[in-house]
């Protein structure tokens, strides 16, 4: 497995944006709820529990300036 440096955009956007519903969750309901709903939805446990687990690693918002060109 490739490791990704630290300023690397989100690659997987399906993924990015049920960690982004996931982190909601976190933030609304609690950890125990945002976990189950990540691993529903397909989210790697490892990648469930970082991010739900080191807050301060959250992406915050978008960090391109620009779109980045359909593929």
């Amino acid at each position: 497995m490739t490791e990704l440096d630290r300023n690397d955009v989100r690659k997987d956007r399906l993924t990015a944006a049920r960690v982004d519903a996931g982190l909601h969750i976190c933030s609304e309901q609690g950890l125990h709820p945002a976990l189950q709903y990540l691993e529903q939805a397909g989210v790697p446990r490892p990648v469930a529990l970082r991010v739900l687990c080191s807050p301060d690693h959250f992406r915050q918002r978008e960090r391109r300036k620009s779109a980045r060109p359909p593929h």
